[in-house]
């Protein structure tokens, strides 16, 4: 298949970053306008360049045969030759052939007045299509309304005949032979998805005889000839281009030519370069070796037509003719020159350069053509670079481009020089190239960029350090190569005190790119150090940053309340207290009561003493926390206070006792045995439904109270109430009793304190009221 080098070394040098102006003759591929043809079809194309000419058929439809000059201009036509179909050319050049299959005859054409000297008839329902001259006879192939094929003959005294082949033919052959004057002759036709092919010889009596027969996987035959040398047929194919070039002998494959050829359409040089088909361009390929010479477009709106390539016998010039999708509007295009393949040059270099710094610029030489094996890995002609620069506006040559022989990664070998960027100004190099052989002329003008560049700045710094002690930030400017000694060092810094930055004195680096910055920090946390080199007059500026985080004081700070616990709804006084700061004396109170979000307080300047107060309302267990956010000198600080909320217990009350008495200072519920039981209720405000309730029960005896019974952590109700219960029979006759409760909050997620109730005093007497 086809190699487009081109494309990797024109990747290879956007990669490098040099910008070349290069001319038109370096492009790979060409696209040009073509003449339109004033007819309606094309059939065939003939060149005639001894009397100036080109002739074009129309073939089915069409009443005569279009003549121009060797441009496609000065149009003419021949009448009186409808449905023309193949040409050919006599061996003295003075006769034009044009088979004519609606009349089953044959014209010849006299190529000095372009009119029509003799017709030759050839039989009913032959339909004459394809030509050849070959061994002096003309050669036609025909095709019968059966569906049979053969080949005929006309000689030189006019003499037709027909069935010239002994073998049979399943359509009409198609017939091809060399660009100039042979005895050999080619023969084939396409059934479905096969082609037949059968070589032959021409004897100088006219006899016809077999070389070979093959049948090849060729499903789009349209176009095949027969080498300049005979020696193979080359063949149009787009579905098997592994099968384009036959031996001649015996139809054996040789491989393929130097590119593939595809179809429709297929032409033989006088001097064996081919013209063939790839897509919507035409190229030429040599017999040999690799590549092509040229590559040209055809319009986006038109197709390749069948039989559309023809050479000047000269190679001077090659024509191809194209057509619309429904196969009318016939467009001639010519290449000049088709046997000169372009040159490109591409231009290497190694790094961004800076003012004064040594270089080397090389360029490589690259075609779509192949160097040939005798040509030693290098282009005939000569080379030639010119260096441009602010002190040489005109160019001066240099006279020491070393040549590099070829290498896989530069087929056609390099030339390289080493020179030194100026100091001021541009610079850049052209590349002339003389052209020589089969390759053109070329020339590239490289612009070697000399824009400043960054070079790789490194910064080390303390991680930490002290406030009002001095540090050192140090840093190390890096080329990738010899470098000028310029520019200076810019330092910003950035504190607490300072969030917009402030300048420090500059630095100069060392020759080796080395610098130190000194400072002693005054304002502790973090302190950045952004550091700038302005590139001075040869580099691109380059900044890079280092934070150190700069001690500061831990300040006094605590937080706490008028009492420790509360009840319900009382109101606590908060008090942050700040010890000695630097710059801020505010500080935030936040207050965070069981299961909710921290809210904020109070947020100000402590007083004179160093407080800051805030109260509110306690509803459940709070935590308070005072918050000093730091300043230049002293670190941020938290402190936290815890206070309970106390729960009341009301409502403690005994169940049905029937009168009361005092002992003592005592008030005593007085019960009697008969009412069977004792009733104690208590509620608990605020309450947790996963609290719990204890009851105690104490007895008066030998001058103190001792626990006689105890019911241990029982869930309150759902509206904080309890009830305990007992039998009055488990008390002792005119004891005396007492009891309380204890509520216990949850173990986990406790909104408030426990609590104590008061004592209730009982005594129990025998039988009734």
């Amino acid at each position: 298949m086809k190699t487009r080098r081109f494309s990797l070394l024109t990747a290879a040098a956007t990669v490098l970053g040099l910008t070349g102006v290069i001319v038109p003759g370096a492009a790979d591929s060409y696209a040009a306008s073509g003449v339109a043809l004033p007819i309606a079809h094309f059939s065939h194309l003939l060149v005639d360049a001894a009397h100036g000419h080109l002739f074009f058929s129309g073939g089915a439809g069409t009443d005569g045969i279009l003549v121009t000059d060797l441009d496609g201009g000065d149009a003419t036509t021949i009448g009186g030759e409808p449905g023309a179909t193949g040409l050919a050319l006599s061996d003295d050049g003075a006769t034009v052939y044009a088979a004519l299959p609606d009349q089953d005859a044959i014209a010849a054409i006299s190529t000095d007045t372009l009119a029509e000297t003799a017709r030759y008839g050839t039989g009913a329902d032959t339909r004459p299509d394809s030509l050849a001259v070959a061994g002096g006879t003309l050669w036609f192939g025909y095709g019968t309304a059966a569906g049979t094929g053969g080949i005929g003959s006309v000689d030189a005294t006019g003499t037709v005949k027909t069935a010239r082949d002994e073998g049979s033919w399943a359509g009409s052959p198609t017939l091809a032979t060399t660009p100039t004057p042979s005895g050999a002759l080619v023969a084939a036709v396409q059934t479905g998805d096969t082609s037949a092919f059968v070589t032959y010889r021409v004897s100088d009596g006219g006899a016809l005889t077999r070389q070979a027969a093959q049948t090849e996987a060729i499903p789009d035959l349209t176009d095949f000839a027969i080498t300049a040398d005979g020696q193979d047929v080359a063949v149009a194919s787009s579905r098997n281009v592994f099968a384009n070039r036959l031996r001649f002998s015996d139809l054996a494959r040789e491989g393929t030519f130097a590119n593939a050829l595809g179809a429709p359409a297929l032409a033989v040089a006088p001097d064996g370069t081919l013209a063939g088909w790839d897509g919507r361009a035409y190229l030429a390929v040599p017999v040999s070796g690799s590549g092509f010479y040229g590559e040209h477009l055809i319009d986006d709106s038109l197709r390749p037509a069948t039989h559309g390539l023809a050479w000047a016998p000269d190679e001077s010039r090659l024509y191809a003719v194209s057509v619309d999708p429904a196969g009318g509007t016939p467009t001639l295009q010519l290449t000049r020159s088709p046997e000169t393949a372009a040159v490109r040059i591409i231009g290497l270099d190694t790094e961004p350069l800076a003012p004064g710094e040594p270089l080397s610029f090389t360029a490589v030489f690259d075609s779509t053509l192949s160097l040939d094996a005798g040509d030693n890995g290098q282009l005939p002609g000569s080379v030639r670079i010119t260096r441009y620069d602010d002190a040489h506006p005109d160019g001066v040559v240099v006279p020491d481009a070393t040549r590099v022989p070829a290498n896989p990664s530069a087929t056609f070998g390099t030339y390289g020089i080493h020179d030194t960027a100026p100091l001021t100004g541009t610079l850049s190099y052209r590349v002339d190239y003389s052209g020589g052989g089969h390759y053109a002329p070329a020339t590239r003008t490289f612009d070697v960029p000399l824009a400043k560049y960054k070079p790789t700045l490194t910064l080390s710094a303390p991680a930490t350090g002290n406030r009002a002690a001095p540090l050192a930030v140090t840093g190390q400017l890096a080329w990738p190569h010899a470098h000028l000694t310029t520019g200076t060092v810019h330092v910003v810094k950035k504190d607490a005190a300072h969030p917009s930055g402030y300048t420090l004195p500059a630095v100069t680096p060392a020759a080796d790119g080395s610098f130190t910055v000194h400072d002693t920090p005054q304002v502790g946390s973090t302190n950045t150090y952004t550091v700038t080199y302005d590139g001075g007059t040869a580099y691109l500026p380059v900044t890079s940053s280092a934070n150190v985080q700069v001690s500061r004081a831990t300040p006094a700070l605590s937080v706490t309340t008028n009492a420790g616990a509360y009840r319900s709804g009382a109101t606590a006084k908060v008090t942050a207290h700040l010890g000695t700061t630097y710059n801020s004396r505010t500080v935030t109170l936040y207050s965070q009561p069981a299961g909710k979000s921290r809210t904020q307080l109070k947020t100000g300047r402590v007083d004179s003493s160093g407080n800051l107060v805030a109260t509110v309302k306690v509803t459940r267990n709070t935590t308070f926390t005072a918050v000093f956010a730091g300043d230049y000198r002293y670190a941020p600080r938290t402190a936290t206070h815890g206070v309970t909320l106390t729960p009341a217990v009301t409502r403690t009350q005994l169940q049905w006792p029937l009168a009361t008495t005092r002992i003592g200072a005592t008030t005593y519920q007085v019960f009697y045995k008969s009412e069977v039981n004792m009733g104690y209720d208590l509620k608990v405000t605020p309450h947790q439904s996963t609290g719990c309730m204890s009851v105690y029960v104490e007895r008066y005896t030998s001058g103190a109270w001792h626990q006689v019974t105890s019911q241990k952590c029982v869930p309150l109700y759902g509206d904080g109430w309890y009830g305990y219960g007992r039998a009055l029979k488990l008390f002792a006759d005119n004891g005396r009793y007492r009891l309380r409760g204890h509520y216990t909050p949850p173990s986990t997620g406790a909104q408030t304190g426990s609590v104590w109730s008061g004592w209730t005093y009982l005594t129990v007497r025998p039988g009734t009221p």
